[in-house]
């Protein structure tokens, strides 16, 4: 087998694998929340988070290193800084890529990822875009994927 092949084999099996359940639920104040879990004592709506098979340009590079996981981000961008501190807290090993410098990157993105208002933070695994910053959506695509979240002390 050629071994060009295998990374777009094992896209083929992890993608699949990466479409989860999300709840949504409302709290008495009409703020919206998302998790993996559905909250106690509460009703929620089940969510289903379906991978874009659109393959990743990183994919076939180790994911060890971060490559399949890529995080956009931009300069000044509180969301960002949120997001980023999700990703090191929990040291998840990403790419990180700045599309707000980059005219051709931002195309690419905005191609790839099917919107024409694409700000950041977007996350990025394995062809899978998770647009805008929601830490219960963020955790739980993550979760998915296999990484261990912690949530912060309240």
């Amino acid at each position: 087998m050629d071994k060009r092949l295998l990374p777009l084999l094992l896209l083929t099996v992890i993608c699949p694998a990466l479409a989860g359940k999300v709840y949504q639920w409302r709290d008495a104040d009409g703020n919206v929340f998302y998790s993996d879990r559905p909250p106690d004592g509460r009703s929620a709506r089940e969510r289903a988070i379906k991978p874009n098979v659109v393959q990743s340009q990183s994919a076939g590079q180790d994911a060890g290193t971060g490559a399949g996981l890529v995080f956009y981000t931009a300069s000044g961008c509180p969301s960002c800084d949120e997001a980023r501190r999700l990703l090191d807290d929990n040291r998840i090993p990403y790419q990180a890529k700045v599309p707000t410098e980059d005219a051709k990157l931002m195309q690419e993105l905005v191609t790839r990822a099917g919107a024409d208002n694409l700000v950041p933070p977007v996350l990025e695994i394995n062809g899978q875009f998770v647009k805008g910053w929601n830490r219960f959506t963020w955790s739980a695509v993550l979760r998915q994927a296999g990484y261990t979240i912690t949530e912060p002390a309240r």
